[in-house]
């Protein structure tokens, strides 16, 4: 009994772990559903923390896309990579909380999107043409102008003002430059040198300006939200849909345009950035490009990730790129007018990459560095590949739940639950006497423990999930029904309370890792080659299978040795 301090500390440090993380899930679904859209609209980043609801229990829409490849030239193996990185992107920007896309064989792709609002939109936006460019990074004062400017507009000064002072100095030297970006007959990147604009950001603050960045950023209400990894413009994540209004405006509009920075747009980048490791806090980067795009993805022919065999940047991943004839000449323009400058790489209006032109590269070919991971560079020579996707893609199933539906199945599955828990609680008390009454703590810890550990994964809940829920409190009953028999056993031939509940657990423990071994085999399958929620119902298995080993190993027995250590009997 000498470690039952150590061995109550853990049961107590576990529960307490699970509560603090199952709050935020009961904090938010507490809500009303209104009071629910404004936490996803202005604290997206608190959703990383909560139990998703499948699209069965708060409605939604699923779609079964097919890419049809009757129209492709030849055995494209990459085709179905590229049309999942298209479609995965269409459905960020319908600002889904957790939709769920899976590749299902070779031609189809899985989408579910729970709680969708407009069914008619994300189809649109699912299914609309691709459409990969190439556009012209501004410099830096162009962009902290623009910034000045819209700053004006929203607080009322029309943007005249800010644009005034140096609008006349400077009005000259745009003419000629966008004059000259007219006749350089749509241009491409090389990047052969300088990494992606934002993986050779510095920290905030730091970098030549930085000063005068961080005493601007007080200046309005526009300015203070946007700020600075060296010098690329990032906002929090939490403020981008205010910027995006902002930026909307028609007021914001038309000052840029009497500005003269008409042709000029702020587009987002796809990635997300973090300050430091351990802040939860995320960051968007905020570009601004020329809106006439100097290339687009119909000339390149193909693009694949390497490994850079010599120079500065040997051992680590790059993009080899091939470009058609037509795009080898325009390439061969931009990168001799234009080194320097950085284009970004545009997906559906998402700027994947900004690498640097470091010289002018003729021949059609060309090989994006920087700091890369394999999968990195992976990922963008698909977004590369997929501006000029050689396949379409059709909606072949639709399957739509509405709220009331998912509520409906949310009613049914707990009720069973409660019938179901309610009739083995009886069977515990009245069979198993005090012992029940542990297995009981015990299954409760359980339960407690797979939903905060799926809040804590940022898991999704599903009907089947809650199917597997109640399967659980079977299995965990299952395993406190064999240590119990087998304690009882042990008493009948004579032995002491504790020897008997020493024995008991000894005994049984063969049984119960058989048992519940075999059954993450199984759901480990499930997992594999489920889809949507069977993979749900997998999930919250696996999980309770390994809360069930806890507490029926090491809780049960902590608490029966605490009560029945000094008893001549065991109440079982």
């Amino acid at each position: 009994m000498r470690n039952m301090g150590f061995r109550f500390g853990v049961v107590a440090a576990v529960l307490a772990l699970a509560v603090y993380l199952i709050i935020p899930s009961i904090q938010f679904y507490s809500k009303s559903e209104a009071e629910q859209e404004n936490v996803r609209r202005d604290a997206p980043a608190s959703l990383k923390r909560i139990l998703n609801l499948g699209l069965d229990l708060q409605g939604g829409m699923r779609l079964v896309l097919e890419i049809d490849r009757s129209k492709l030239e030849s055995d494209d193996k990459d085709v179905i990579d590229r049309a999942y990185a298209i479609i995965e992107n269409r459905i960020n920007q319908l600002g889904v909380a957790e939709p769920t896309l899976q590749k299902q064989g070779r031609d189809r792709i899985i989408v579910e999107l729970p709680g969708i609002k407009d069914e008619a939109v994300a189809k649109e936006v699912i299914g609309k043409t691709a459409q990969l460019e190439f556009n012209l990074v501004r410099d830096d004062a162009e962009r902290e102008r623009a910034l000045s400017v819209i700053e004006a507009a929203v607080s009322g000064k029309g943007g005249d003002e800010a644009a005034e002072g140096e609008e006349g100095k400077e009005k000259k030297a745009e003419a000629a430059s966008e004059k000259a970006d007219q006749e350089l007959a749509d241009k491409l990147f090389s990047g052969s040198e300088g990494g992606d604009a934002p993986d050779s950001a510095a920290k905030a603050g730091g970098g030549e300006g930085g000063e005068e960045y961080d005493a601007f950023e007080a200046a309005g209400a526009f300015r203070s939200l946007v700020e600075y990894m060296g010098e690329m413009a990032v906002v929090r994540t939490d403020n981008v849909r205010k910027v995006s209004e902002y930026l909307k405006r028609d007021d914001v509009r038309k000052a840029l345009e009497r500005a003269g920075l008409g042709r000029n747009v702020f587009l987002w980048g796809n990635e997300t950035k973090n300050l430091d490791k351990n802040s939860q806090v995320g960051y968007k980067f905020l570009y601004y490009v020329k809106s006439a795009p100097e290339m687009k993805g119909d000339v390149i022919k193909d693009a694949r990730h390497a490994i850079d065999q010599g120079g500065m940047n040997a051992g680590k991943a790059k993009i080899d790129m091939e470009m058609n004839a037509s795009g080898a000449k325009r390439f061969t323009t931009v990168t001799g007018h234009n080194v320097g400058k950085s284009l970004a790489i545009v997906l559906d209006s998402t700027v994947y990459s900004a690498p640097r032109i470091s010289s002018r590269i003729s021949g059609g070919r060309a090989e994006i560095t920087g700091s890369f991971t394999i999968e990195e560079a992976r990922g963008l020579a698909i977004i590369l590949r997929a501006g000029a996707l050689p396949a379409p893609v059709y909606i072949i199933e639709e399957r739509t739940v509405g709220p009331s539906l998912g509520q409906d199945a949310i009613h049914k599955g707990l009720l069973a639950g409660v019938i179901g828990t309610g009739v083995i609680i009886v069977f515990m008390i009245i069979y198993y006497k005090a012992s029940g009454f542990i297995a009981l703590f015990a299954l409760l810890l359980n339960m407690l423990i797979v939903l905060a550990a799926m809040a804590a994964f940022n898991a999704t809940l599903t009907l089947p999930g809650i199917a597997g829920l109640i399967l659980l409190v079977g299995m965990g009953i299952d395993a406190n029904v064999l240590i119990f028999e087998r304690a009882r056993e042990e008493l009948s031939q004579g032995r002491t309370v504790r020897s008997a509940i020493d024995q008991g657990f000894a005994n049984a423990l063969s049984a119960i890792l058989d048992s519940n071994i075999t059954s993450v085999i199984v759901t480990l399958i499930l997992l594999w080659k489920g889809t949507g929620p069977i993979r749900g119902f997998a999930v919250t298995l696996i999980i309770g299978v390994s809360a069930s080993l806890f507490t029926a190993l090491f809780v049960s027995r902590t608490l029966m040795l605490a009560f029945f250590h000094r008893q001549s009997k065991i109440s079982i």
